[in-house]
């Protein structure tokens, strides 16, 4: 798809030198050296080329000309196979390049516009000027698909305002019948489908005006933000109706060359208006072409349709026209609905092998109808009306009628947009008799409407409006009647009955595959499962899944009857061995499984999913005699059974549950691979579908009586397995049982680890296998302790994983395994006994310092430091000083950094926060370094201060007065607290410089107060945290109150509030009574967490020593507010 792209912001953009100029043969040798194989030359002019493309957006805007070489490197038409490589590879780098250099934006005024933006203004003209003839004249279909999309990435940024007749000077070279050819033609209207799905999908941008340094800062005001969110999003609006209308100018070409090239192409005429002799070659391929284009303008009209904003039907002059569009689209899925026996016009009768190309031809074209219909009724649906009642039956009657083998010869795509369209006609609101009265509302967003000035609600909704007239109009009328018909009673259930037997039975190459491909027959299976949607249907089964539910959204209790009662019908009149019955019943609990949510959610149960289960899945899952010459047919209905079972899981009744668990943890064992695979899948849910903290369920303990069989069967099935798929299927599985049983596994340990080093030698590069062991081991280690580190079988497999996961040197290696490898590198520090794993955790140090010095995965790379010190002692840390410094600064420095404004913003546009892109600062690692820091000063204080005071000094000094996310806030203060206690005139020396020293220490302290005193109906309601609580707060008292011994001008701007709340905490230690080894356990308790029921290693007692001679713990508190008392006095 084309770049939706915006130029990236300059705000955190250092100034960098100006590129060197990118003339053509400087870009020419760069592109050459690009697809060299030695890395020496190849990575120099990867960057040189990415310096050239970044120059445009930039915080200084360099013109260096290289779209102009790469215009200029296409334009060469050298047939020399270096140089075809080389244009390719020149229009690719120009489809990249455009959207940072057409995305900068530039001064409005040609007078008040510098040299580098006239430089540029002029490179953009003489793109758009011969990119056109150079997309015409390339031969090469691989080089000019690029320049389509180069060109379409134009359209996102300068049309209407800087090429407002592209999209005309597109339509008419498709539609120029003399002096283009045919290829030439059918590449226009590509190009034109391109850029109007770009101009479509245009973000909207909002420009921001530079901040000033020195100013108040405005964005983070939500309220001044919400004073101008009206004007900016009526002209946001506004603007997007103004770029939809312009490119709406078209319509009428595009309706006129649907309506000519459709009749063209289905009449099979190919003679050109008489220039070509009928049956010719030169007819055939006209005729070809013409097909082509019926198809072409169809796509484009799809993308234009939504952009047709008709408010009044009544009075809008374009009404006659869609209305015509309309007709002409059911007229073509009408004239091209035959499949497959189509008849073939005279035309094309001499035409060798013409039957199967005319059938394939008239599909795309009655494809092409079909979508554009859909996006009618979605975006137009009045205008659309008076059509349902052609187009639906011509759709419906297929489904209903074909025979099972003629649906199943269809191409998926168009049983896809078939069962599509009628989903999209039961969706609409405007063809439900039920809704009809809901029409009177209007369509419109009330508050948008408000926003943009006008009467919330009114738009589309008052007498001029479509909201009224819609409800009385003829068409809608007669839509609404054809869908009460297809509705009526009899049909819906022929309908069910056809989709469940037509769409949803296995046919005979699907059983074919379960016999030869058993593995590849499961995976299609798994995949069956996804998103129901019309994008990326994948079978028949597919899309008549998707239809079924939305029959049963829209008539829940008919279709539910439907189905349960055809779901009887053949279970009772059908012999149980018969190979159709079992077929059909597989079928009907297919359905039911797709329809779970409506059968027993919402608060109805219209199904008694126990009285299914004794009288019918449960025998067939007490079948363990069915082997590879059983019929395929019952180990299908088999299979399906459990996967029934792992749909209505919840609605089994705890003797039921017991009983389904075991029959499933059996069947992992039958020779059919596909049941197998089913069952593993299913034996994870059901293992993990009563697991809640501590409580001990029924279930719970049928899965722990039977989890050794299932291990057992789960092993012997990862032996069986040799797809990647149905192997990570199986190990997910054994990841769940080890998850759920903990140390009721301990006596079996041994047989499991000894399974695991053929695993792993079977992982190779597979990163699904290599996630599925990183699992299984994090669950054995965090629920059986260290007893699962110091199996010799375990620790040949963790760690060659634990090195080959964060082996960062490995191209791609970060992205997909590094944050899965440092989670079981922290759960095996936590888990360890230094006696008998020191060694092999000061070997993975080099590691874990290159992870460092990349600034990988922060969160859990200062985790695994952290636990490694508290462990190997000071030595881990020191080397690592100047690293950590820099990157806690980097970290934090979404906090303390003055961000610069300008640019523009995408509103649709991610914050940042929410991804985990790399460089980019985010609140989680910034929470992860403050945390590190407070960890570090209480383990290390000399050290830790020495590495942390820096980042934390910068926070603090702009913490007054900045609003930023709660997390930081907490985490700021926990470790400015422990900074304080070891520097206590940090505060003077933080403020030293600013003229409002005082007022910013009062605030600080103020701040800091409220942050510790704030407390949490949560933390309210556990005891444990109450504890915890009481730590921090005890700790920023005895902080606060060393300050005000050490700095009189704390003591002057904030003593008394500082007693004050020291003074109410000594109350509250009165009372409570808590000592410090009821401390230590509160505090050491949250390293437990990160393992679970396991004996913990060395690194608890550890944490507990180190609690015990923390002086924030330790210290009296009474002292050290009669301490600040005589600071306080002394001054007076």
């Amino acid at each position: 798809a084309p770049a939706n792209l915006i130029a990236a912001s300059s705000n955190n953009i250092e100034t960098t030198p100006p590129p060197p100029p990118a003339d053509p043969s400087s870009v020419v040798a760069a592109i050459r050296s690009c697809s060299s194989h030695e890395s020496s030359v190849r990575r120099p002019a990867e960057e040189q080329l990415q310096q050239w493309e970044n120059a445009y957006s930039g915080r200084t805007l360099h013109a260096t000309g290289y779209l102009t070489s790469l215009i200029s490197i296409v334009e060469r038409s050298d047939s020399v196979d270096e140089n075809t490589n080389c244009r390719l590879l020149a229009a690719i780098l120009l489809k990249n390049g455009i959207p940072k250099a057409f995305g900068v934006p530039l001064s409005e005024e040609e007078a008040s516009s510098t040299n580098e933006e006239r430089s540029l203004r002029q490179e953009r003209a003489h793109v758009r000027n011969r990119l056109p003839a150079l997309l015409f004249q390339e031969e090469n279909a691989t080089c000019a698909l690029h320049l389509q999309l180069a060109l379409s990435n134009i359209a996102l940024f300068d049309f209407p305002k800087e090429w407002p007749t592209l999209l005309e000077d597109l339509v008419s070279t498709a539609g120029a019948t003399s002096g283009q050819s045919l290829v030439v033609r059918v590449r226009a209207i590509k190009t034109l489908r391109l850029c109007i799905q770009s101009i479509r999908h245009r973000k909207i941008i909002v420009p921001k005006g530079p901040a000033k340094r020195g100013a108040n800062n405005n964005n983070n005001n939500p309220m001044l933000n919400m004073r101008n969110l009206g004007n900016l999003i009526g002209k946001a609006v506004h603007e997007r109706k103004e770029v939809h209308a312009r490119a709406c100018s078209i319509f009428e070409a595009l309706a006129e060359g649907i309506v000519n090239h459709a009749q063209t192409a289905i009449a099979g005429d190919g003679s050109g208006g008489g220039s070509c002799v009928v049956g010719s070659s030169e007819a055939h391929s006209a005729w070809q072409a013409e097909c082509l284009l019926a198809v072409g303008y169809t796509k484009c009209m799809t993308e234009l349709i939504p952009m047709i904003e008709i408010e009044n039907t009544l009075a809008d002059p374009r009404t006659p026209a869609v209305r015509r569009l309309m007709e002409s689209l059911a007229r073509i899925c009408e004239a091209t609905r035959s499949y497959p026996a189509v008849s073939v016009p005279p035309a094309l009768a001499n035409i060798p092998s013409v039957v199967q190309e005319y059938t394939m031809k008239m599909d795309k074209t009655h494809r092409a109808a079909l979508v554009c219909c859909i996006s009618s009724i979605r975006t137009l649906p009045q205008l659309f009306a008076p059509q349902v009642s052609r187009i639906l039956p011509a759709v419906v009657d297929p489904i209903l009628t074909s025979d099972t083998s003629v649906l199943q010869s269809m191409p998926v795509k168009r049983l896809i947009y078939m069962t599509g369209l009628v989903r999209a006609v039961l969706t609409c609101a405007m063809y439900d008799e039920t809704r009809r009265n809901s029409l009177m509302a209007g369509k419109a967003n009330a508050v948008l409407s408000m926003l943009m000035g006008g009467a919330g609600g009114r738009s589309g909704g008052d007498a001029d409006g479509d909201g009224r007239s819609a409800k009385d109009d003829p068409g809608v009328v007669e839509a609404r009647t054809t869908v009460t018909a297809l509705l009526a009673e009899g049909t819906v259930e022929r309908l069910v009955e056809a989709l469940v037997g037509k769409f949803l039975r296995l046919h005979s190459e699907e059983l074919q595959e379960w016999e030869d491909d058993p593995e590849g027959r499961y995976e299609t299976d798994l995949a069956e499962k996804m998103p129901l949607t019309e994008a990326d249907g994948i079978s028949p089964r597919h899309c008549g899944g998707a239809l079924l539910m939305t029959l049963m959204s829209r008539e829940t209790d008919r279709v539910a009857r439907s189905l349960l009662e055809l779901t009887q019908r053949v279970y009772q009149q059908l012999p149980p061995e018969d190979v159709n019955g079992m077929l059909s019943r597989e079928a009907c609990y297919r359905a039911l499984e797709l329809c779970r949510a409506a059968m027993v959610g919402g608060g109805q149960r219209r199904l008694n999913f126990s009285e299914w289960f004794q009288g019918e899945l449960h025998p067939i899952l007490m079948r363990t005699d069915l082997g590879e010459n059983s019929p395929v047919a019952m180990r299908a209905m088999q299979a399906r059974a459990v996967q029934v079972v792992q749909a209505y899981c919840a609605s089994l009744k705890p003797d039921e549950f017991g009983v389904a668990f075991q029959s499933i943890a059996r069947l992992m064992a039958t020779p059919d691979l596909v049941t197998a695979f089913c069952s593993a899948r299913c034996v994870s849910q059901l293992a993990l579908l009563h697991v809640k903290g501590t409580e001990e369920s029924v279930q719970l303990v049928s899965v722990r009586e039977h989890s050794v069989l299932a291990l057992g069967n789960a092993f012997a099935l990862a032996n069986r397995s040799e797809s990647e798929e149905c192997l990570r299927v199986v190990l997910m599985c054994v990841s769940a049982l080890v998850e759920v049983n903990g140390l009721y596994l301990e006596p079996v340990l041994q047989a499991i680890a000894e399974q695991l080093p053929s695993l792993w030698e079977r992982a190779r590069d597979s990163v699904p296998i290599h996630s599925c062991l990183l699992s299984v081991l994090n669950h054995l280690i965090m629920k059986m302790g260290y007893s699962t580190v110091e199996n010799s079988h375990v620790q040949t497999v963790l760690f060659p994983l634990l090195d080959y996961c964060t082996d960062i040197s490995v191209v791609n290696r970060a992205e997909t395994l590094l944050e899965d490898g440092l989670r079981l590198w922290l759960v095996t520090l936590v888990s360890s006994r230094l006696t008998t794993m020191g060694p092999s955790l000061r070997n993975m140090l080099p590691r874990l310092e290159a992870i460092l010095r990349s600034g990988l995965e922060p969160h859990l790379s200062l985790k695994v430091l952290q636990f490694n010190a508290i462990l190997l002692g000071p030595q881990v840390v020191e080397p690592l000083a100047l690293v950590l410094r820099d990157m806690l600064l980097n970290l934090t420095n979404c906090i303390h950094s003055e961000q610069a404004g300008g640019g523009d913003t995408a509103m649709d546009d991610d914050d940042r926060s929410k991804g985990t892109d790399r460089g980019v600062t985010t609140t989680r690692d910034a929470v992860a370094a403050l945390s590190f820091a407070d960890g570090l000063m209480q383990m290390f204080p000399d050290l830790g201060l020495s590495i942390c005071s820096p980042a934390i000094s910068k926070v603090m000094a702009v913490l007054p007065g900045k609003s930023i996310a709660a997390p930081l806030v907490d985490a700021s203060f926990h470790s400015f607290g422990r900074m304080l206690w070891m520097s206590p005139n940090c505060l003077d020396e933080i403020f030293a410089n600013d003229p409002n020293q005082d007022e910013k220490i009062a605030s600080v302290v103020s701040t800091y107060i409220s942050v510790v005193t704030s407390i949490s109906v949560m933390v309210m309601l556990s005891a444990q945290a109450q504890k915890v609580v009481f730590i921090d707060q005890k700790g920023a008292a005895l902080s606060l109150c060393l300050a005000v011994c050490r700095s009189p001008r704390v003591a002057r701007v904030a003593g008394q509030s500082i007693l004050e709340f020291t003074r109410r905490l000594l109350e509250l230690e009165a009372k409570s009574k808590i000592d410090l080894n009821a401390l230590v356990e509160a505090t050491s308790g949250t390293t437990r967490k990160v393992v679970g029921d396991g004996p913990l290693g060395d690194s608890a007692a550890r944490t507990a020593e180190i609690l015990k001679s923390d002086p924030l713990l330790t210290v009296s508190l009474k002292d050290a507010c009669g301490n600040a008392e005589k600071a306080m006095t002394s001054m007076l």
